[in-house]
């Protein structure tokens, strides 16, 4: 309607154009994101779940995350416990991390750190995730929600950030999933901490072919 009513120069319409694209890519991951979550919670999203090292997992999906952080200026470590194995949907677990690291990339500014760490929780049988970062924090009035489907924090310090406020959602719900449990830790203006506990798992038993990771939502 723009175009038609206001362009009347090729690069009017041209730019009208490229917006209304914009925008149709930005609901279109939107319903992309819902139908997913939709599925997972009707049932309809089965996890083919065997023992995975997580440590590997982990290293990889670091890996692509990479060159994001260093365009930001966001240093992005690791710390990799090798063995460290979960009985867990591989693609998931891609699909977990990827969310985690993105948030925490996201909210870190330039000169900040993200850190992750894959190691044999304190309790037996267990295996822990934790992604933290130095990154402008989450109001402690917020964090009870952030959980929430299309939650997003909203303050001077995020909001130019861009998100759907649904990747936390399907992290929660891919965590629920597995039998583990999630917490959520920040003091604002300093930083966050996600940990993430999941049932260990025995890398004796031969592991899934993995499959391609969905973009992080």
């Amino acid at each position: 309607e723009v175009a038609l009513f206001t362009a009347e120069k090729p690069e009017q319409f041209r730019d009208a154009m490229v917006n209304a694209l914009e925008d149709v890519e930005k609901l279109s991951s939107i319903v992309r994101a819902l139908l997913l979550l939709s599925q997972a919670e009707s049932g309809q999203l089965v996890l083919q779940k065997s023992p995975i090292d997580l440590a590997k997992v982990a290293a990889d999906v670091v890996d692509q995350f990479q060159i994001p952080a260093e365009e930001k200026g966001v240093t992005l470590t690791s710390k990799l416990e090798a063995g460290a194995s979960a009985n867990a949907d591989r693609t998931q677990m891609e699909r977990l991390i990827s969310n985690l690291i993105s948030n925490a990339v996201k909210y870190t500014p330039k000169g900040g750190t993200v850190n992750v760490s894959v190691s044999a929780d304190e309790t037996p049988g267990w295996v822990r995730l934790v992604v933290d970062d130095t990154g402008v924090g989450i109001p402690a009035e917020n964090l009870p929600h952030i959980f929430d489907r299309f939650y997003r924090v909203r303050n001077v310090e995020t909001h130019h950030v861009q998100g759907l406020g649904l990747g936390l959602s399907f992290v929660a719900w891919i965590v629920s999933a597995h039998g583990g449990t999630i917490r959520a830790e920040s003091q604002e203006g300093q930083g966050s901490r996600f940990t993430v506990r999941l049932p260990a798992g025995n890398m004796s038993a031969p592991e899934a072919t993995p499959e391609p990771v969905a973009a992080s939502i």
